[in-house]
């Protein structure tokens, strides 16, 4: 994650400084790498807070319809469990607005490997005042740095505790609504909004950790760097927070660390004693082999309490996220725009003929996910001549054009299984192209001189190594459509389109 490089650059910095023992001056850390890491703390502050206050406003209203709507059947039970609706969950948002970078290792919640990271980084850097600048400007910066890491940490929290108190409260509507007949449709599809927001928002807080807790290679770096540094992991044994988890006795590794420890002998006889385990042919029963069949037994009980679960179409065991049995989750909904943007290249070949040289059509169309099974692209195309035959090569600029499309996953009807079919997709689309040789901009003026196509056809969708990187891999694509207005061109065109391209 680029939240961690300008923590990896600074631990550089610093391992030089140590590992030169002839220098008697500080090193200087950049202000400049300080502030990208404080930016980039503050812009997942940002996010979180924005989506937070995004989907606590769509709740707040569909409860308050909710509200509404059931005072029509009964007022006096909406008023009991509704109360002021707008009061409730504007003091969620303020109270996930109020979070501090004050920071409280034991009532931090979750705990998240890669902040802590930064944030026991931050705190040595700060500390370390024999081998970091002493400058004022650089002493604030890594202080508010820190405050921005505990900040987000706090809110964090906050998110979850909120997450928490959503899944309870759908819980509680469910009920409500469940002990009613003959609900109107309208409650139903206002009640199924509200479910539908609350697993988004669970999603959002979840993609939002991942992103933090994702141990990469810069995490990894930050760790190695930094343990160079004499007294680093004495300091984050000590103050991060997973040390107030697990904390680590001072004398750590000493024989006295392991005085008043029970012995295995100690703890066998304890569990005889306190399980009252008989006796077998006059030798004390074994209270590991006691303990491993009611492991099995308890086992067993699970599995006849998971198979009863399923059959009441409970799948995953109760999970607060399986609430919503015909509720078909939007994967791509809870993504940042940037990884719903999709960028494309596609290639278009066709032979000589009377009209036209050998060309070949390039196009570059931007992509956009609606969802995991529908993809929405447009683009511009330009047609390169090539000349009517390898002894006559001339290029030439044969035309330009305008397409967008739709792809749409093909579904496997027959629950074949078949990787084919799974990567189909039905491409729809339309285009405006200038099939004549551009001689001067003044021929775009004439609208026609422009053929409109309609096309429709299958796309193959593919892994495949990157023509243009090595070693990365991109999406393939080899698309077959027809034009369903190819006889009304002028020149003639094909009416098959064959098209080869990839992701860039």
């Amino acid at each position: 994650m680029r939240i961690f490089l300008s923590v990896v650059l600074i631990a550089c910095s610093v391992v030089l400084y140590a590992q030169d023992s002839s220098r008697n001056d500080v090193i200087n850390i950049s202000k400049k790498s300080l502030s990208a890491i404080e930016d980039k703390m503050q812009s997942l502050d940002k996010q979180l807070t924005k989506q937070t206050d995004k989907y606590l406003n769509s709740l707040s209203k569909q409860e308050q319809k909710l509200k509404k709507q059931l005072a029509k059947i009964d007022s006096s039970k909406a008023a009991e469990l509704f109360g002021d609706v707008k009061k409730r969950y504007e003091s969620l948002s303020q109270k996930l607005n109020g979070a501090t970078g004050k920071f409280d290792k034991i009532a931090s919640g979750e705990f998240i490997a890669g902040l802590d990271s930064v944030q026991g980084s931050l705190a040595f850097l700060k500390d370390a005042a024999n081998i970091v600048s002493k400058t004022k400007d650089i002493r604030q910066k890594l202080g508010s740095s820190l405050n921005q890491a505990n900040q987000l940490q706090n809110k964090l929290k906050e998110a979850g505790d909120i997450q928490s108190y959503l899944q309870e409260r759908q819980q509680q509507l469910k009920q409500l609504l469940g002990s009613y007949t003959n609900l109107p449709k309208s409650i139903s599809k206002c009640f199924g909004k509200y479910q539908a927001d609350v697993y988004y928002y669970s999603q959002i807080t979840k993609e939002y950790k991942q992103l933090l807790n994702d141990p990469d290679k810069l995490v990894r770096k930050t760790l190695e760097v930094l343990q160079h540094i004499p007294g680093f992991q004495k300091f984050f044994s000590r103050y991060s927070m997973l040390a107030s988890l697990f904390p680590t006795p001072d004398n750590y590794g000493t024989q006295q660390a392991l005085a008043g420890l029970q012995t295995r002998a100690d703890v066998q006889q304890l569990m005889q004693q306190q399980l009252a385990l008989p006796a077998t042919n006059g030798a004390n029963a074994n209270p590991a082999q006691y303990l491993q069949q009611q492991m099995q037994q308890s086992q067993g009980e699970l599995s006849k309490l998971k198979d009863k679960l399923n059959q009441l179409g409970i799948n995953g065991g109760g999970s607060s996220d399986m609430v919503m049995p015909d509720f078909k989750p939007n994967n791509q909904k809870t993504k940042r725009l940037k990884d719903r943007i999709q960028v494309s290249t596609d290639f278009q070949t066709q032979r000589s003929d009377y009209y036209y040289p050998l060309r070949t059509d390039v196009a570059i169309m931007l992509g956009y996910k609606l969802s995991d099974k529908t993809v929405i692209n447009a683009g511009v195309s330009g047609r390169l001549g090539w000349g009517k035959s390898w002894k006559e090569i001339r290029f030439s600029a044969e035309g330009v054009g305008f397409r967008t499309n739709l792809d749409w996953k093909a579904p496997d009807l027959f629950k074949t299984g078949s990787r084919f079919i799974a990567s189909l997709w039905f491409t729809a689309g339309a285009e405006l192209n200038y099939n004549r040789t551009i001689e001067s901009l003044t021929v775009f003026k004439n609208y026609s001189n422009w053929n409109k196509s309609a096309l429709a056809g299958l796309t193959k969708k593919y892994s495949m190594n990157s023509p243009l990187k090595k070693g990365k891999k991109v999406k393939g694509t080899m698309s077959v459509l027809y034009d369903f207005l190819y006889n009304k061109h002028v020149p003639p065109t094909p009416a098959v389109v064959w098209r080869v391209g990839w992701g860039l």
